[in-house]
């Protein structure tokens, strides 16, 4: 390498990205930050509907883009001309979704600040034309309820603010995966729910209890699905993961919702698509009033599962629309009360379940989220020589009784409190089922589930732990051998779903920073040996030889000036002076060189130990990041085990056991008169802890003297400060 090759290299920028792909963490705390600009102009149900409709918009105008860029390479290596490589790269026949040229991020961003609502308007009017063949059409999914020129909601400060957020990240499929992205929008449903009040239980079920509803259903590849109440989708995805775990083909699924809410409604169309979901029949307006799933015969459509959390105790349900008869059969077990829609949804659901099949003696099975009222609220019938009056039985004691005496119901469990959006009254699940098995028969399996639980703010979360809890002694139904053989396989099947997300995490962080970091190693060489050099301009000389780094091109320019210094030093008195005019030139080639290279070797030193600094931070983002996964982990995992051993030790006692589940038979709800309240069947009772009295009396002194050490404390600061006490 001569000398100007090795300047070029010493001089050339060290290729290090100036960014780096984001991690599902990063991702998220993104998506926080875009909500948290709107705050404090908006109610979070109002304004949720920008974000989630200009985050959908970004990520298919960046898609769209990323596949034209593709094709336009791919065309050009072709030798297509660029112009028809353009238009054919444009053709909707080869592109996920259509962006038209005058709609894309990039076009409307530019807009100026007084146009720009009115220009987003028109952009996402203009995507929902142009995708309307598409068999999950975007009719309304940008537009509905949304309106980028409704400045008292949407400042256009804050607009502009929300655009330039947006337009800081590319998320495309390079930069974004489909998966990656899904899982942060979900996030944000769920950041979203956990600051919109009240009816942020209608818009979004926890995923915890959307993975146990989905465990206890087992759906499968061919099986139809419904979600009455849809909200964002969460528990129909719910499903299609459960499938995906299992095996089974998504494809063969056939997904079925419906919701009354129409930016809710579009939320979870987005939803779906951006998880990639190909094909689900979705459907807007209210399921009791309006139900839109029907059959050809304009009957309710029957299903093999369906998964729901309606609206706790709805009070305008559509009683009116019922009361003179309803066409839909729905209300067969009896009327439910005009205050209440409760047993509305579960006798619509019993009606929307398919038929045992008497072949497979098979049927459907449902499950829901309900109030705990649904187990209990309601009076039988009632005369003078039972209690001194006459008294009819209530509506939902009649209904309860009915959905008993048909053995309809198979499980119930009561979940802790807090952890719905927008309601802290503790829920249950119900699991209803047309086709029990012969064995569970008149029982139904009641579990107490209140107990174990993460407590936060503002909702409480139900852990892996929590929910092997529940899940061993529901596949066990009730019986004590059973769960116990079982407990070992959920702990050991638990620990490996935990350290599967821990190694995807630590794939993911390592994704985004490997590529960045893979320089580093180099650069630390290099830069120890840019820190041994001496530059001095002996000890540059003593160095240079043809083999040196970075001294190497100097050798042959040294090596004429020595060449001819030689010369004059053997040089007779009269030769001397011509040989030394000689050595000007070759000797000033040999110190420009000198300094042109000392001068690049320093200036890289700067640029190396810059970037080794740079990137040595990175590795310790990287590190640290991968230290907090690896030590979540071991916590669940300790978590885990402790859970194990002690639902093995609950398993082998049966009075024990009767402090979390029991298996209740048709006798004994009789006996209870049909009230299925678990506290009648399962002992809740939590005995109060004793200590000895003497522990007590010294709890009780240590106390008093942490107490008068802290009021003395507070005293002297208070003096300090010039603040008398008494």
């Amino acid at each position: 390498m001569n000398l100007e090759e090795l300047l070029c290299t010493l001089d050339s920028p060290i290729a290090i990205r100036p960014t780096r792909r984001m991690t599902q963490g990063e991702l998220e705390s993104y998506l926080d930050k875009a909500a948290d600009i709107l705050r404090g102009n908006a109610d979070h149900s109002e304004f949720r509907g920008y974000v989630f409709a200009l985050l959908f918009y970004k990520r298919i105008s960046d898609c769209f883009d990323e596949e034209v860029r593709t094709q336009v390479a791919t065309l050009t290596k072709a030798n297509v001309p660029q112009d028809q490589a353009l238009l054919l790269a444009r053709d909707p026949q080869n592109h996920h979704f259509i962006v038209p040229e005058a709609a894309t991020w990039a076009t409307v961003a530019r807009t100026a600040k007084a146009q720009l609502g009115q220009a987003l308007n028109d952009a996402m009017l203009a995507i929902e034309r142009a995708n309307a063949h598409r068999q999950n059409n975007f009719d309304g999914i940008l537009t509905g309820k949304i309106d980028f020129n409704k400045q008292d909601e949407l400042p256009r400060d804050k607009l502009v603010n929300l655009i330039n957020h947006f337009g800081s990240q590319t998320f495309d499929r390079a930069h974004v995966s489909d998966d990656l992205f899904g899982n942060a929008y979900e996030y944000l449903i769920r950041n979203f729910a956990s600051k919109a009040g009240k009816s942020s239980g209608e818009f979004y079920t926890p995923a915890e209890v959307g993975f146990l509803m989905a465990e206890v259903l087992q759906p499968k590849a061919g099986m139809s699905i419904c979600d009455w109440a849809s909200g964002s989708g969460g528990l129909l995805l719910q499903c299609i993961r459960h499938v995906k775990k299992h095996g089974g083909d998504v494809r063969q699924l056939q997904l079925h919702g419906q919701e009354s809410n129409v930016a809710t409604y579009n939320i979870s169309r987005i939803n779906m698509i951006l998880h990639g979901v190909p094909v689900w029949k979705h459907k807007q307006g209210d399921s009791l009033r309006d139900p839109r799933h029907l059959s050809a015969d304009t009957r309710l459509k029957q299903f093999d599962r369906i998964i729901m959390n309606p609206p706790f105790s709805l009070e305008d349900w559509g009683y009116d629309t019922v009361v003179a008869g309803d066409k839909f059969g729905r209300l067969s077990y009896g009327m439910p009360p005009a205050s209440n829609g409760d047993w509305a949804w579960m006798q619509q659901i019993v009606k929307s379940l398919k038929d045992v099949d008497p072949d497979t003696e098979t049927g459907g099975q449902g499950m829901v989220v309900m109030s705990q009222g649904v187990l209990f609220r309601g009076q039988p019938e009632q005369t003078e020589e039972e209690d001194g009056q006459n008294q009819k039985a209530d509506a939902e004691y009649v209904i309860r009784r009915g959905f008993i005496e048909a053995d309809l119901i198979e499980a119930i469990v009561v979940l802790p409190g807090k952890l719905f959006y927008g309601n802290n009254v503790p829920g249950c699940l119900v699991l209803l089922n047309k086709a029990k098995p012969a064995e569970r028969k008149d029982q139904i399996l009641m579990i107490w589930a209140s107990r174990h639980f993460q407590k936060g703010n503002p909702q409480n979360l139900l852990r892996p732990s929590d929910l092997m809890r529940i899940l061993v002694p529901w596949r066990a139904f009730g019986d004590l051998a059973t769960a116990q053989r079982m407990v070992p396989e959920h702990e050991a099947q638990l620990i490996s779903e935990v350290e599967e997300q821990r190694d995807a995490r630590l794939a993911d962080i390592e994704d985004a920073y490997g590529p960045v970091l893979e320089p580093l190693s180099r650069l630390q060489v290099e830069l120890a040996t840019l820190d041994a050099l001496d530059l001095k301009q002996q000890a540059v000389k003593d160095a240079i030889t043809p083999e040196h780094p970075y001294f190497h091109p100097l050798a042959s320019l040294q090596a004429d000036v020595e060449r001819i210094e030689g010369e004059i030093a053997a040089a007779g008195r009269g030769e001397k002076a011509a040989l030394k005019t000689q050595l000007i030139t070759p000797k000033a080639k040999f110190d420009v060189a000198r300094k042109k290279l000392i001068d690049a070797i320093k200036a890289r030193h700067k640029q190396v130990a810059r970037a080794v600094k740079d990137l040595g931070k990175l590795q310790e983002e990287r590190d640290a990041r991968e230290q907090e996964v690896k030590l979540a982990a071991e916590r669940e995992i300790a978590h885990l085990r402790e859970a194990s051993a002690d639902l093995l030790r609950i398993c082998s006692s049966e009075d024990e056991a009767r402090r979390y589940f029991t298996l209740v038979g048709r006798e004994e709800m009789a006996e209870n008169e049909f009230n299925l309240n678990l506290p009648r069947y399962v002992d809740t009772f939590e005995p109060e802890t004793t200590k000895p009295l003497s522990v007590a009396i010294s709890e009780l002194v240590e106390a008093e003297s942490a107490a008068n050490t802290s009021a003395k404390a507070l005293k002297e600061m208070l003096n300090k400060a010039g603040v008398r006490t008494a």
